[in-house]
């Protein structure tokens, strides 16, 4: 229950610095007129981790938390992302710690249907048809720009998620024994 509880407030202070990184730090990079989906990111590598009913809580945690601070609707980046985690955890049985290629995938593939979600229920429903433009100068970079920042959020999720589960063994083993 103990470490639950830990796995929680873990998770929960990722997401918060994930939001914060992404609309602060990023947002003031003038690089590109994008910045990478970090609750993405973190929904994705945790529902590839955990399974599907992380990628779903992580998901609608992260939506909620974009709802709250920069929707219009409260309720539509909770459920993009709970849908987008929870099909994340279908992957965790192909899935290997090692190899980078599976998460950069399949964030790739969350990243596009993120965009065209936003797109269909922010910009079509508005009379905004232009499709082309908003691939090429929306989804696209971004796509870019968020699986290259997958690795180093991949790597950071990984340890943090092995010793969380290393402290939860030893406590285990200590009340064991």
């Amino acid at each position: 229950m103990r470490a639950m509880i830990w796995k929680g407030l873990v998770t929960g202070l990722i997401l918060l610095g994930a939001f914060l990184l992404q609309n602060n730090f990023f947002a003031a990079i003038p690089l590109i007129q994008t910045t990478p989906n970090l609750l993405l990111l973190v929904t994705v590598t945790l529902g590839l981790l955990h399974g599907k009913l992380t990628g779903l809580a992580v998901g609608f945690f992260a939506g909620l938390l974009t709802d709250i601070f920069g929707g219009t609707l409260l309720g539509q980046y909770a459920l993009i992302l709970s849908v987008l985690g929870y099909g994340s955890g279908f992957f965790t049985p192909y899935f290997f710690l090692e190899y980078v290629t599976l998460p950069m995938a399949v964030c790739a593939v969350c990243e596009i249907l993120y965009g065209l979600y936003i797109y269909i229920f922010g910009f079509l429903f508005r009379g905004r048809l232009d499709i082309v433009f908003y691939f090429q100068a929306v989804i696209l970079p971004e796509t870019v720009y968020t699986v290259a920042i997958l690795v180093i959020v991949y790597r950071f999720l990984m340890f943090v998620s092995r010793r969380l589960d290393m402290a939860a063994e030893k406590r285990s083993a200590d009340k064991i024994g």
